[in-house]
């Protein structure tokens, strides 16, 4: 799956596990290159973790995290076989006060350039976007 525009610079792909500490250890290790400040990186981080444990908890743990360095951003796509998350526009409201569940596609959308949800006979994916400092 491609988002369609600017060079690639580097590409890496992991499968989703239970193991999400190491997953994002790996992450960090990809972001080095893209000297994102901090919070940026942090704020990224999360998004993916939240992505990721959605596909543990609703998709039957199948799926990969594709991330891509691309020239002004890094593009992160976490597909899941399942292909459950079909609503494009999933997490654009706050869930509502005192909700136990509902929060990690919002939190995605609050913490990233850009989220999109994309769905295809072959599954689902989300794909975060982080803009690069100028």
């Amino acid at each position: 799956m491609g988002d369609g525009s600017g060079a690639e610079i580097a590409r890496v792909t992991f499968p989703i596990s239970g193991d999400l500490a190491s997953l994002r250890a790996k992450v960090r290790t990809f972001l080095v290159r893209a000297e994102f400040d901090e919070l940026t990186e942090k704020n990224f981080v999360l998004a993916l973790s939240e992505a990721a444990n959605n596909v543990l908890d609703h998709s039957g743990g199948t799926g990969t995290l594709t991330m891509r360095h691309l020239e002004g951003r890094v593009v992160a796509e976490i597909h899941d076989d399942a292909g459950l998350l079909i609503d494009p526009h999933a997490g654009m409201k706050q869930p509502p006060v005192g909700s136990r569940r509902g929060y990690g596609i919002w939190l995605m959308r609050t913490l990233c350039d850009s989220v999109e949800i994309l769905h295809d006979p072959g599954g689902s994916t989300v794909r975060l976007t982080m803009l690069l400092p100028h």
